[in-house]
Parts: structure tokens; C-alpha cells; sequence
């Protein structure tokens, strides 16, 4: 064998030896989503580069029905649901664990009617459309309990939010509940609130879910992600403006629609996380036994939920 093949030989060796000891790259860690005010600093964590050190991929989906089964069968790492979502998920048996909470509606949940319906109990005999996730039978129940109807003398008719707006314009509802932006879009066609979740103060929550072998195997980037996440709500208090502009291009709306849009939520900071999350006695605790009171009650589950296993507050080391 002559030296220059000699020196082939041992080079392909160690080039096989780099190759054999190199790790492949790590999956991106996959987040599901749907259109609402309260993820959007996901997205502009995105625009803005501050996941650079973690490897995400953000998926946009139609609707949050469709979120929650790409999370129930595995299609997803990471989702962003409610809080009943999270109740039957966890009823169902998925393996999650609640990372954050991402924002709390004040508003931004509403039920929305047609001009000549001006008091709740004029919804007796009429016909409402309901966003076709746990969230929407909540609202209703919430909404017949307000105003003294009985279930019986409503029609209801479940679907996406993203069917609704048509639906209502088309004449087909005389009642709508849903929630940010089909709300501003239907009080663009002349709808008007009759309802809303400022009135229920606490009850509904947006939250960060992720199954917990991702958890377990990959907490650092999860860190990560929660710190792209509280570094973009300062990075929206300080560059407003910019924050706008990129946020409504991306939801359609205008500044002025965007201000209201963004009164109907609380956008969680890390102290509202270490309240909910990270205490010894989790404050999200008392409102999901509430919600799984009434999702009981409404054969949304079959038997009581409890949330307490799917928090870890050790992650509350995360929120700063």
C-alpha cells in the first residue's frame, strides 16, 4: 500500500469516527396554535429572533379545536389551549403538564347579539352559535345561567370560529359566542356585546401546554421558550408602536381595534405565573375545579379533574 493511499485510509477512518460521534440535530420542539390576541408574543418572540437559542417551529392552525386533537395525537410538542381544553385533555388521560399561563380574558370571550336583542333574557327562542370546543358550552352555560334561560329554549349550533363570522352575516344566528378576532369582526358587521368575560372575572385562561415526556426530556429549551416569552411582553411595553404594527399586521385588524382587542386580556407576566403556577398552592387550582364543576354538570367529562398533577412549580424558576 503505498503512503498516499495509506493517508486515504486513515483519513476516511476518522472522517467515519467525526461522523459516528456527531449527534444528529435536535428536533425542532413543535408549537400549535390558533388565531387569538393572547398568543401573539409567540409570534413576534419569533419575528424579533428571541428563540434563537432553542429550535421551535410555530404552527398557526385554523382553530383551537383542531390545536387541541394535533396535541391529543402527538402531531405537536407544545400547544396553546384553555383551560377546560387542558380539564378534558387531562380527563382523557394526556400526559401534559402546564408550563405557563399565557393570558387571562377580560373580555376577549364575549357574546355577541344582533341589534334588537338589548337584554340577556331576549336570547330565549334564539338561536346561537357556539364555538365547537369545551370553551363554547362554558360560555353558554355561563350565559343561560345569567340570564334565566333554559337550555330547551335555545337553539344551539356548534362549529369553528372560523365559520362563525359567515354564519352570523348570512342570517343563521341571532346570537354569537366566541371570542377575539371573530369578536371585533361581528362588531364590524353591527353586533353589539351582551356578555363577556370581564363579567366572570378569572374563569378562563389561556394556557402553555406541553406532554410531559417533551417535559422531562428537554425542560432547558422549554425554559427558554418561557423567557422568549417574558422578554417579549417588555419588549411590547417598550417599543409599542412597533409591537402594534407587527401584531395587527398579522391578526388584519387596525391600532384601534387592536387597543380594544387588547383590553379584553391580561397578558401573564412572571409574577401572575408565580401566583398561578409556582406557589405551594397554585392559584389555578380553584378556578379549574370550579370549571370542572361545570363541565361535569354539562357531561363535557364524566368524572372531577384534578389539575394539581399536571403543575410542577420547580418550572417557576423559569418566570423572570
Amino acid at each position: 500500500m503505498t503512503y498516499r493511499v495509506t493517508q486515504r485510509v486513515i483519513l476516511s477512518v476518522l472522517l467515519l469516527g467525526l461522523f459516528a460521534c456527531t449527534k444528529p440535530p435536535t428536533d425542532p420542539i413543535r408549537i400549535a396554535s390558533s388565531p387569538w390576541p393572547g398568543y401573539e408574543p409567540l409570534y413576534l418572540a419569533r419575528d424579533l429572533g428571541y428563540f434563537e437559542n432553542t429550535h421551535v417551529r410555530l404552527f398557526e392552525l385554523p382553530s383551537s379545536d383542531i390545536t387541541m386533537e394535533s396535541f391529543r395525537n402527538h402531531s405537536t410538542d407544545v400547544a396553546t389551549l384553555t383551560l377546560d381544553e387542558t380539564l378534558e385533555l387531562l380527563h382523557d388521560n394526556t400526559r401534559l403538564r402546564i408550563l405557563m399561563v399565557l393570558d387571562i380574558s377580560n373580555g376577549g370571550d364575549a357574546v355577541m347579539v344582533r341589534p334588537d336583542i338589548k337584554n340577556l333574557s331576549d336570547i330565549k327562542g334564539k338561536r346561537i352559535s357556539i364555538v365547537n370546543i369545551p370553551l363554547g358550552l362554558y360560555m353558554l352555560s355561563r350565559l343561560l345561567d345569567k340570564a334565566g334561560v333554559r337550555r330547551e329554549d335555545v337553539t344551539v349550533f356548534p362549529m369553528s370560529e372560523s365559520k362563525q363570522e359567515n354564519f352570523y352575516k348570512t342570517g343563521k344566528a341571532d346570537v354569537v359566542i366566541t371570542f377575539e378576532p371573530v369578536k371585533t369582526k361581528l362588531l364590524d358587521a353591527g353586533a353589539h356585546v351582551i356578555f363577556d368575560s370581564s363579567m366572570i372575572p378569572n374563569e378562563i385562561f389561556d394556557l402553555l401546554l406541553v406532554h410531559e415526556s417533551v417535559y422531562l426530556e428537554r425542560r432547558e429549551e422549554l425554559c427558554n421558550i418561557a423567557g422568549a416569552w417574558f422578554r417579549t411582553l417588555k419588549y411590547m411595553e417598550g417599543n409599542r408602536d412597533d409591537a402594534a404594527a407587527k401584531i395587527t399586521q398579522r391578526l388584519g385588524v387596525n391600532i384601534s381595534e387592536y387597543d380594544n382587542i387588547l383590553n379584553g386580556i391580561i397578558l401573564a407576566t412572571p409574577q401572575i405565573n408565580k401566583t398561578m403556577l409556582g406557589s405551594p398552592h397554585p392559584g389555578l387550582l380553584e378556578p379549574a375545579q370550579r370549571l370542572a364543576k361545570i363541565m361535569l354538570d354539562e357531561h363535557q367529562i364524566s368524572s372531577l379533574v384534578d389539575a394539581r398533577g399536571a403543575i410542577d412549580s420547580s418550572f417557576s424558576s423559569c418566570y423572570r
